[in-house]
């Protein structure tokens, strides 16, 4: 299929736009929006080799959605050509768009009029960049298309990089409006916390670039976290930071004597450590067997990563709960960062890496494979303690071994908890109503993320994640002042405050400005009047 595909894209690229399929013959605004794209766009209809390679797709395969119509622009202009062909195309009725697929679960399919970015998937490092009123001194930009395997194949070795995903193959569109935590997520910011600009194609067809401080500025806020419901956006330019000149790894097996230890060291590291550019992860998972020696089995990991701060130090103020200063010093070394980490466990499998900050990404991705069905959820919290560190592990065994006894195997399943540097080092918001997502108290970030064969599973799954969410939840309460969930991760039965607290208001208001007939309205729909008169909306404000 793969080869077929680029045998196709090969003999179209010096081409007029590319037709696939009957669906356009009898529909007027398909023949007029063929006309209008760039040479080598497509466009294809169910049952048409490209069509099938959309629906084939993470979230459509998972849904089983099956666009009727899917359309392949390769520029801004195409895009805006395509959202005004779908608004009186008779396929139109039900519209969505999808970048790398990571946005919202569900978000991104449709069984109507799909328009498939990943053609727009280029990568440029600018310098000195000016749109409008912003000034860029150095910025990544990238098409909303891409995945971020794509951006760092661009920017390795070049002194510069974007806060991007920790697995390859996320989409960079999701990703950037949904918050964004990435490996250097706490030395500098999530994504949304460094773009500058958006290029975004209104759902009338009007091309802006969305500022803080321009005439979009609301538009603006809303994508820092609010996801892709106001617009296509075709381009993020994003702040660029100083790529780390080295990536080191450890991966290490723990025995099941040293749980208990290691549940202790973990909570050590998250209170002690004082550089910013490392990191860890604790996880309970059931791991598929080429990742480990030995047989399928419920495995806990432990994963420290040390990124090379390019200034030699690390930029510590405070420590890890913000309770007593610390001044900048060297930073130490991998081994000296994470040798309190490891002490006293009995260790079965170590693998230890030094790679090129460009690849990192690559050893994540083993972890989640696909070809099952999968969820990605998961509530944060910022302070963390070994009894809930020994809850959640209890909860997560429960599900493996109660998905085996129903006959599931729930490959690479796994419950993670992931280290996040306070503040993000001072680059985070000064308070929650600055992003669209509120984020101003650090948090760390749990991950649910269940693999399962069959749709009849779909609600013990949900099940399951509903009690882990709630420990969670419980916790935090206990512990700190309200921490919305990351919306990257949204479980299915969470509601609009659990995400976005006292900003969906405001999130709605902006969704009827911008997308007054409310035709985005896959995944999470905030409550406009269009979205409920028409019964798509399930996002409201809370009740006072």
């Amino acid at each position: 299929m793969y080869s077929l595909i680029s045998f196709i894209l090969l003999t179209i690229s010096t081409a007029r736009a590319f037709t696939q399929g009957e669906c356009i013959k009898h529909d007027f605004a398909l023949i007029r929006l063929a006309s209008q794209l760039s040479p080598g766009a497509a466009i294809s209809c169910r049952h048409s080799l490209l069509q099938e390679y959309n629906a084939n797709r993470y979230w459509g395969e998972q849904y089983s959605k099956n666009a009727t119509v899917v359309v392949f622009p390769l520029t801004a202009d195409d895009v805006s050509h395509t959202v005004q062909a779908a608004s009186s195309s008779r396929l139109g009725w039900d519209l969505a768009f999808v970048g790398g697929g990571h946005g919202q679960t569900n978000a991104s399919s449709t069984s109507g009029f799909l328009i498939d970015l990943s053609w727009m998937n280029s990568t440029k490092v600018l310098h000195d960049v000016r749109l409008g009123d912003v000034r860029i001194p150095n910025a990544i930009s990238y098409q909303g298309g891409a995945t971020w395997k794509q951006v760092t194949d661009v920017t390795s070795n070049t002194g510069l990089a974007a806060v991007g995903a920790r697995v390859g193959d996320v989409g960079v569109g999701g990703f950037s409006t949904g918050g964004g935590i990435g490996f250097l997520a706490g030395a500098y910011g999530y994504a949304i916390d460094r773009i500058r600009a958006f290029e975004v194609v209104l759902l009338s067809g009007k091309i802006v670039v969305a500022t803080k401080t321009n005439k979009y500025s609301d538009l603006f806020w809303a994508l820092q976290g609010g996801g892709g419901q106001f617009g296509i956006v075709t381009t993020f330019y994003q702040e660029a930071v100083p790529e780390p000149t080295s990536s080191e790894f450890g991966i290490w097996i723990i025995a099941r004597d040293s749980w208990e230890q290691a549940r202790q060291n973990t909570v050590h590291f998250f209170h002690s450590n004082n550089d910013p550019f490392s990191l860890m992860y604790y996880s309970l998972g059931y791991y598929p067997q080429h990742l480990l020696t030995g047989n399928l089995t419920t495995t806990m990991v432990i994963v420290g990563i040390r990124f090379a701060d390019p200034r030699g130090q690390s930029a510590s103020t405070v420590d890890a709960y913000g309770d007593r200063p610390r001044q900048p010093a060297e930073q130490m070394t991998f081994n000296a960062t994470f040798n309190g980490l490891l002490q006293g466990l009995d260790i079965e499998q170590a693998s230890i890496y030094n790679v090129p900050y460009g690849v990192a990404t690559e050893l994540s991705t083993p972890f989640f494979p696909y070809g099952y069905r999968r969820g990605f959820w998961g509530p944060q919290t910022s302070k963390v303690s070994a009894s809930y560190l020994a809850a959640t592990s209890d909860g997560m065994e429960a599900y493996i071994n109660q998905s085996l006894a129903r006959g599931e195997v729930p490959t690479s399943a796994v419950w993670v908890l992931q280290y996040m540097y306070p503040n993000q080092n001072g680059h985070g918001p000064a308070s929650d109503s600055d992003t669209a997502w509120p984020h101003a108290q650090t948090a760390h970030q749990t991950l649910f993320s269940p693999a399962w064969r069959s749709a009849v599973d779909d609600g013990f799954v949900i099940q399951h994640n509903d009690a882990l969410n709630k420990i969670t939840h419980d916790h935090q309460a206990s512990v700190g002042p309200f921490i919305a969930d990351y919306p990257n991760y949204i479980s299915p039965k969470a509601d609009g405050y659990r995400v976005w607290g006292g900003n969906v208001e405001r999130l709605t208001a902006i969704k009827a400005k911008y997308d007054p007939e409310c035709r985005i309205h896959q995944g999470r729909v905030f409550a406009s009047e269009a979205c409920i008169a028409n019964g798509w909306a399930n996002i409201y404000p809370p009740k006072s």
